[in-house]
């Protein structure tokens, strides 16, 4: 984001903060535009640090991040912003700080810390870091009119609006809750925000201005989001008053939805399917959904997600999803396992549950035949779960293992 999108970001997410929260920052409302842009003034190496000191002798404690951490400053920060699980630290490093802060009554370093986590969700969900700046050059090259355009600095300075903000929610009851809550959204908002890129474009080689501002407004939003949702958490845990209702909303997470921090699936049938499976082959197949055979005979349908082990020409005959996870904050994962009932004919596979990469569940074979199994694995202190599934038929009923994790949950301690 430039200069002017992440002041309208910050503004955004507080002004769709509870009355009682805004109310309490109106005295730095003014403050907001240059907070939203700390990270920009004070990690800019060519300006000298007696005029950062001039701007703020305190720039330090907001915009450097202590030796022990793998980056400096912000634009440091070692690792590609696609793997947030690797970026955590930053919302780690600053929220206890922004705690800190608010109940210092210290309301201008409350906002600086919040206006520097802002930067980080704009810039997180700018289309000029999503996507490699060359490669998408080479798919929407410019028009013999706009033979100079540079795709990093042109389509950064495309300003949108902020739309409108659903209320804000609870992110965690921690700060390693909020900050794993916040790599999650912030993973989803990027994966959201790269379909707006190629519209951008083609509205800036149109000459049309308007529609490009209009396409850049999505990004802006969920930035602001994003914002809106970690301020307010922050504020949360800041006053320890954390309504009994959104307690509950946080007592297990659906990791139907929740993005894996990595997978592995085959290429020809896609990745985890939701709430069904493929037919096959699956080149236009419509997904087909879920029904599971139980232990009483019954066949009943089911959400969940569809996978089908690698085909293995060019791999392990497995697919797997990787989720990260807080430590100490959830107490078991469940779900229920089996075959798709209406699609498998004679597919075997085998379901396996890996925690922090050791196996600590193997189903053994199942087929069509077998009723779904129900789980409920100790998560510990684990940082993450791995849901794995293998063919158990040496690749022979490749398009027939159309396996399924039903329900699939982390309940919270």
């Amino acid at each position: 984001m430039n200069g002017t999108a992440h002041p309208i970001i910050l503004r955004g997410a507080i002004a769709s903060l509870p009355e009682p929260l805004r109310s309490l920052l109106t005295p730095v409302e003014a403050q907001l535009p240059e907070a939203s842009n700390y990270p920009d003034i004070f990690d800019d190496p060519t300006r000298p640090e007696t005029e950062k000191d001039a701007l703020d002798a305190d720039w330090r404690r907001f915009c450097l991040f202590p030796e022990n951490l793998a980056g400096r400053c912000l634009h440091m920060w070692p690792h590609p912003n696609t793997d947030q699980a690797l970026w955590s630290p930053i919302t780690e490093h600053w929220a206890p700080r922004a705690i800190e802060a608010w109940r210092g009554d210290d309301l201008p370093g409350f906002v600086k810390f919040i206006g520097c986590l802002s930067h980080f969700f704009g810039d997180m969900t700018q289309s000029a870091h999503l996507i490699d700046l060359t490669l998408l050059a080479e798919l929407v090259p410019p028009p013999a009119a706009k033979a100079g355009f540079h795709y990093h600095t042109d389509l950064e300075a495309v300003t949108g609006a902020c739309g409108a903000l659903r209320p804000p929610r609870l992110l965690g009851q921690s700060v390693p809750e909020v900050a794993w809550r916040t790599a999650a959204a912030t993973t989803g908002a990027m994966r959201e925000s790269r379909q707006y890129i190629v519209p951008i474009l083609q509205a800036l080689f149109s000459c049309n201005e308007s529609e490009a501002e209009a396409q850049a407004g999505p990004p802006v939003t969920a930035a602001a989001q994003i914002t809106a949702d970690v301020a307010y958490s922050i504020w949360r845990l800041a006053t320890g008053e954390i309504p009994a209702a959104e307690r509950q909303e946080l007592a297990s997470v659906d990791l139907r939805v929740w993005p894996a921090d990595a997978a592995s699936h085959d290429s020809v049938y896609g990745d985890a399917i939701l709430d069904g499976n493929r037919s096959t082959p699956p080149a236009g197949a419509p997904v087909v959904p879920a029904r599971l055979r139980f232990a009483d005979g019954s066949v009943r349908p089911v959400k969940g997600l569809g996978v089908l082990p690698h085909s293995g020409m060019s791999g392990p005959r497995e697919c797997w999803m990787r989720f990260d996870i807080p430590p100490d904050v959830f107490d078991r994962f469940e779900a229920q396992v089996g075959m798709h009932a209406d699609l498998t004919v004679d597919g075997a596979v085998v379901f396996i549950v890996e925690r922090d990469g050791q196996e600590v569940f193997r189903s053994g074979r199942r087929t069509v035949a077998d009723p779904a199994l129900p789980l409920s694995i100790p998560l510990n202190s684990s940082r993450s779960l791995t849901l794995k599934v293998e063919d158990a038929n040496g690749g022979k009923t490749f398009w027939n293992n159309h396996a399924f994790w039903a329900s699939p949950r982390l309940i919270r301690k």
